[in-house]
């Protein structure tokens, strides 16, 4: 009966590791996962981002803005690109409750 009790105590030493959280993505993450990105949705020319930020939507848990720079880019589409740790998840079109337009840009490099 003991045994029993003591390879049961022994099988939890097995459970998976507790949850982490995302975290935000390296810069080096960053330029590679913008790089996909703009290549993706086929930008070309020099190109402006934002810095990385939190979502609670999307793909991932973090993203950038991303869009093509120039006198014309307020009409072009912004884009959001997509981090969980330094993996790129995917692009998307920026929606509303990305806020692209209300942050800062600066260019890529």
């Amino acid at each position: 009966m003991l045994t029993l009790l003591l390879a049961g105590c022994a099988s939890s030493a097995n459970l998976p590791p507790a949850y982490q959280p995302p975290r935000a993505p390296s810069t080096k993450a960053v330029q590679e996962g913008v790089k996909k990105g703009a290549a993706e949705a086929k930008l070309t020319g020099e190109l402006e981002t934002t810095a990385v930020r939190p979502t609670d939507h999307g793909p991932g848990s973090y993203f950038v803005c991303l869009r093509q720079r120039g006198p014309s880019a307020g009409r072009r589409p912004a884009y959001s690109v997509f981090f969980d740790d330094d993996a790129y998840k995917g692009l998307q079109i920026s929606v509303i409750l990305d806020a692209c337009e209300a942050q800062p840009w600066v260019p890529f490099s």
